[in-house]
C-alpha cells in the first residue's frame, strides 16, 4: 500500500469514504457474526435444542474474551490512525508491534486459565448439569484454537486502521465461508455433534489467519511488523489502554448483560429458555452487528481528520454515519418483527415446540433496536477522537445504567416475558440520555469549524 491510501482519508468525499471503509467492514462484520449463526443452525438441527443450549452458555465468557482481545486491537487502531493523520508512521509501526506482543501474550493466559478450570467456569455463566458435557466439549476446542482468531481479529483492525478496509473483509469472508461448509461437513455429513462445529470454526480461524499474516508479510502494507518493535512500551501501551478502554468497557458490559440474561432464563425457565436465547441473542447480534461495523469503518476517517485538525470532515462524517446508523436499525427491527417464525424455524425446524415462545421473545428484544445505532456510532465516535471517559459512559447507559436493572427487576413481575421486554427499555432509554451527548459535540465541532474558517480568512 502507498501514502495515498492513508492520505485519501483527510482529502476524499467523506461519502465516498464512508462507503468505502464501512460497507466492507460491515460486511465483515456480518460474516464474522456467521460463525455464531452457521454453528447454532447446523446444531439446533442436526443436534438439538439442549446442544444449542450447551453452546449458547459458551456465549458469556466468549464476549468477556473478546472484551480484552478489542482493548488491543481497537486501541492499537485508534492510535494508528491517529499517528498517520499526524504523519508519525515509526510511532504507528511501534503500536502495531505492541499489538502483536500484546495478542500473542493473551492468548498463553487465557488457554491455561482456561481449560485447566473449564466446567466451573461454564458452571458459573449457567451451564447446567445436562448440558455442561455438551459445553466443555464445545468450548475446549474454541479454546484451543483461540490463537487463530485473536491473530485474524487483531491483524485485521489494523489492517482497516492504515486504510485496507478490503483486504480486512477479505479476511472475514475467507473465515466465514470456511466455516460454514464445514460446520456442513462435520455436522450434516459426518455427524461429529457439537465437537464438529467446534472444529469447524477453529479450522476457519486458521485459514483467516494465514490469509491476513499472508499479506502482511506480502509487501504490500503501509506499515511493517517488526521484530524489534514486538514488545510492550510502557508509554505507548498506556495510550492504547486508554485509547482502547471503551471497546473493553462495552464488550465486558455486553458480556455482563448477556450472563445476567442467561442466568435470569435459567431460573424463570429451563433448558428450553436457553435455547430460545441461543436464537435470540444469536439473531439480534447479528443484526446489530452492521451497525458497530458502521461505527468501525468511520473511526479511521474521524481519527484522521482529528489529528489533522480538520473539524469540518468529522463533523461531517459524524453525521452521516448517525443517520446510516439508524436507517440500518430500522431495516433490522423491520426484518425481526415480520418474520420472526420464519427465523425461528431456520435454527430449530418448523416442528420445534419453541416455536410460538421464541417467535413472542423475540419481538420484545428487537422492539426498540432502531434507537441502538446512535448510542453505538457515539460511542465510536468518542473512542476515536481519544476521549474514552464519554464513550464508556455512553456505552453504560444502555448495557448497565438501564439493561441489566431491568433484567433483574422485570422477571420477577412478568416472568420470561419481563426478560425479554428489558430490552427495548434499555435501547429506548439509552436514545434519549445518549442525544445529549450528540447535540453538544455536534455544537462543539461547529464552534470549532467557525475558529478554522476565521484563521484561514485572516490569513487569506
Amino acid at each position: 500500500m502507498d501514502a495515498a491510501h492513508v492520505e485519501a482519508l483527510g482529502t476524499e468525499r467523506i461519502s465516498k469514504l464512508i462507503v468505502r471503509y464501512s460497507m466492507p467492514t460491515m460486511l465483515s462484520t456480518v460474516v464474522n457474526a456467521s460463525y455464531n449463526v452457521a454453528d447454532r443452525i447446523f446444531v439446533g438441527r442436526t443436534c438439538g435444542e439442549d446442544a444449542l443450549a450447551a453452546i449458547t452458555v459458551c456465549f458469556s465468557p466468549t464476549l468477556f474474551l473478546l472484551a480484552v482481545a478489542m482493548t488491543i486491537g481497537h486501541g492499537s487502531a485508534t492510535m494508528i490512525s491517529i499517528c498517520l493523520g499526524a504523519g508519525r508512521r515509526e510511532a504507528a509501526e511501534k503500536f502495531l508491534g505492541q499489538a502483536v506482543f500484546l495478542f500473542g501474550v493473551f492468548y498463553a493466559v487465557v488457554a491455561a486459565v482456561a481449560l485447566s478450570l473449564m466446567p466451573q467456569i461454564l458452571t458459573f455463566f449457567g451451564a447446567t448439569p445436562k448440558i455442561l458435557p455438551d459445553a466443555c466439549a464445545y468450548y475446549s476446542i474454541i479454546i484451543g484454537g483461540l490463537i487463530f482468531d485473536k491473530i485474524s481479529f487483531g491483524v485485521n483492525n489494523l489492517v482497516r486502521a492504515e486504510g485496507r478496509p478490503v483486504v480486512a473483509m477479505a479476511t472475514i469472508l475467507i473465515g466465514g465461508a470456511t466455516n460454514v461448509f464445514l460446520d456442513w461437513l462435520f455436522l450434516v455429513k459426518w455427524n461429529w455433534g457439537v465437537r464438529g462445529a467446534a472444529i469447524a470454526t477453529v479450522i476457519a480461524q486458521a485459514c483467516a489467519s494465514a490469509w491476513v499474516i499472508g499479506y502482511y508479510f506480502s509487501g504490500r502494507n503501509f506499515l511493517k511488523i517488526r521484530l524489534r518493535n514486538v514488545r510492550a512500551f510502557p508509554r505507548l501501551l498506556r495510550q492504547m489502554a486508554s485509547a482502547g478502554s471503551p471497546s473493553f468497557i462495552i464488550q465486558a458490559f455486553a458480556a455482563l448483560s448477556v450472563s445476567v440474561f442467561v442466568v435470569q432464563a435459567r431460573s424463570y425457565g429451563s433448558e428450553s429458555a436457553l435455547a430460545v436465547i441461543g436464537v435470540c441473542t444469536t439473531v439480534t447480534t447479528f443484526l446489530f452487528l452492521p451497525i458497530v461495523g458502521l461505527s468501525m469503518g468511520v473511526q479511521p476517517i474521524v481519527g484522521y481528520n482529528w489529528g489533522a485538525k480538520n473539524f469540518k470532515r468529522v463533523r461531517r462524517a459524524f453525521s452521516r454515519a448517525l443517520w446510516a446508523a439508524t436507517a440500518v436499525c430500522a431495516a433490522g427491527f423491520a426484518l425481526a418483527e415480520l418474520f420472526p417464525g420464519a427465523i425461528f424455524e431456520l435454527f430449530l425446524g418448523s416442528d420445534s415446540p419453541l416455536l410460538s415462545t421464541g417467535e413472542g421473545a423475540l419481538r420484545l428484544m428487537v422492539a426498540g433496536m432502531a434507537f441502538i445505532g446512535a448510542n453505538i456510532v457515539a460511542s465510536g465516535y468518542f473512542q476515536a477522537t481519544k476521549r474514552p471517559a464519554v464513550s464508556i459512559f455512553v456505552t453504560t447507559l444502555r448495557q448497565i445504567i438501564f439493561l441489566v436493572p431491568a433484567m433483574l427487576l422485570l422477571p420477577r413481575i412478568l416472568g420470561l416475558d419481563g426478560l425479554w421486554a428489558s430490552f427495548p427499555i434499555g435501547d429506548i432509554s439509552a436514545f434519549f440520555a445518549t442525544l445529549f451527548f450528540i447535540v453538544r459535540e455536534m455544537r462543539s465541532l461547529r464552534r470549532k469549524v467557525g475558529e478554522e474558517e476565521a484563521a484561514r480568512a485572516r490569513f487569506a
